[in-house]
């Protein structure tokens, strides 16, 4: 079964760029430019994996990764932002989220997906 990825970015590049990054590795992407769309999307379909810009026009990704938790506690969820240090995010999301900083590296963010969507290959 092929494993279905919401990605949740306001940076059009970025959030193409990724799609296009998850697509190549067989993953089904489903994208929202901002986290009241992702919410819409949210509402009608389920995700195995949520990746989420933390700061967005309308609604930030908390909230998302709040209605996330909400309806699919075990969803996992990957912020990326670069305006948050590694240690004032893990402080704020106290382990709700993964977080990798910008500019992020293809492989880092690779390795992660990989990591939360198929924990039994991890040694």
């Amino acid at each position: 079964m092929t494993e279905k990825i919401l990605v949740v970015e306001d940076d059009v590049i970025i959030r193409q760029s990724i799609r296009d990054l998850l697509r190549s590795e067989g993953y089904e992407v489903a994208e929202a430019g901002d986290g009241a769309h992702a919410l819409r999307l949210l509402e009608r379909d389920r995700f195995d994996l949520v990746i989420s810009d933390f700061v967005m026009p309308r609604l930030d990704g908390l909230k998302v990764v709040e209605q996330v938790h909400a309806t699919c506690p075990q969803t996992p969820v990957i912020f990326l932002t670069g305006y948050l240090s590694r240690r004032s995010a893990n402080a704020l999301l106290r382990g709700m989220a993964e977080f990798i900083q910008k500019p992020i590296t293809f492989e880092l963010l690779l390795a992660t997906v990989r990591r939360l969507l198929r924990p039994e290959l991890e040694h």
